[in-house]
């Protein structure tokens, strides 16, 4: 469990050690399941979410939100998550 980001914008990844150490966990395979209440707030900035998203798809790591589970490896998820990063 990663929540050391709390009260931080997701704007911008540099002072989140919390985002950097989950996309550095994620990219090592340690990772299997992104689990989050909104996921489109892990990173407001889209190339920090589709860098993470690339990371997940690479490494076969699922996505969970309160909308549903996504596999970054397969075309129609990533649809659906490079939209999150919109909203």
């Amino acid at each position: 469990m990663i929540d050391q980001d709390l009260g931080y914008s997701g704007a911008s990844t540099a002072d989140r050690l919390g985002f950097q150490r989950l996309v550095a966990e994620v990219g090592l395979g340690q990772v299997g399941l992104v689990l989050g209440l909104e996921v489109s707030r892990l990173a407001r900035n889209s190339s920090d979410w589709h860098h993470l998203l690339e990371i997940c798809a690479l490494t076969h790591t699922l996505i969970l939100d309160e909308e549903g589970l996504y596999d970054p490896s397969t075309f129609n998820d990533r649809l659906l998550l490079g939209r999150e990063a919109a909203r």
